[in-house]
């Protein structure tokens, strides 16, 4: 079956239903399958999809490339041939990114149609949440002294649930913390996505929580939806790190609250940015997925 290009649109609202439909087949840990991910970026990335043979091809317009189709597993002929339907339609130069791990172990001779690529910096982070829940481990005590520094300094701190009530601040809070960094097209690009989470934020199923260190001084957020039965996908987490111990209050709160929802949290990639690695690192993940990228072989 010849995919159809034509049909190629982005990704909007009403479609969240089919991407839940079809990642319910054959479940990620993947940010990257993430329907909140991809209608919350699809502005800045030129997010589009198209329906094949039962699954879900998506394309970004900007980067040129798809994404290994969500829905039940693709054989790599079936991949080859995706990928040169767009080579074809002339858009794209051949890459398929967030290829599991798994595909490859299933299908060693795919060498055969593709050239391997990795990259360490699109690994997604993914952490028990009853382990920073609980503080288990030697990194993880180091967080809890600082959050007993916290609680120490802010003694009428309160986390609470974003609602529609709550959004304008964490909204306002963003845009604070990000003026404080350097201009750079991710914040841009964040900017965007995160303007979409908080028009859309019931729509798209997002939870949150906000820390405020105390009444009127809000300290941090994060917003997350459920990525897989077991998984929860932290799509934006900030915090004030003027105020002490607020980052690690902020995340041991964050697994409080998620510890009857899910067993990880999928905190995504580091993208080769020295401090936001050790960042991640120092809160001991648990497991890793690895996703490839494959390009056809001529």
């Amino acid at each position: 079956m010849k995919i159809d290009l034509n049909s190629l649109r982005p990704v909007e609202l009403s479609d969240r239903e089919l991407f839940e439909s079809k990642l319910a087949e054959l479940s990620s840990q993947s940010c990257e399958c993430s329907f909140a991910n991809l209608f919350m970026y699809q502005q800045p990335y030129g997010i589009e999809f198209v329906e094949h043979d039962g699954r879900i091809v998506v394309y970004e317009r900007v980067s040129r490339t798809i994404h290994y189709p969500i829905g039940r597993w693709t054989m790599p002929e079936e991949l080859r041939k995706i990928s040169d339907a767009f080579v074809e339609a002339g858009l794209t130069d051949g890459g398929i990114y967030d290829v599991p791990e798994e595909f490859l172990d299933r299908h060693p001779d795919c060498d055969q149609f593709f050239e391997l690529e990795y990259d360490e910096g699109a690994i997604d982070y993914l952490y028990s949440i009853e382990k920073i829940a609980t503080f288990s481990g030697p990194k993880l005590r180091k967080k809890h002294n600082l959050v007993k520094q916290f609680q120490t300094n802010w003694p009428y701190a309160e986390v609470r649930e974003i609602t529609r009530e709550e959004l304008p601040a964490a909204a306002k809070l963003a845009r604070e913390l990000n003026s404080r960094l350097p201009p750079c097209e991710f914040l841009e690009e964040e900017e965007l996505a995160m303007n979409r989470a908080w028009e859309n934020f019931d729509e798209l199923k997002l939870g949150g929580i906000i820390l405020y260190a105390e009444p009127g001084y809000a300290a941090g957020f994060s917003v997350y939806s459920m990525l897989s039965p077991d998984t929860v996908d932290i799509h934006f987490e900030k915090a004030d790190h003027s105020a002490k111990g607020a980052p690690q209050t902020l995340t041991w709160q964050l697994a409080i609250k998620l510890r009857n929802k899910a067993k990880f949290m999928n905190r995504e990639q580091d993208m080769n940015e020295e401090s936001l690695r050790h960042a991640k690192r120092s809160l001991d993940p648990e497991r890793f997925f690895k996703r490839y990228f494959l390009r056809g072989i001529n």
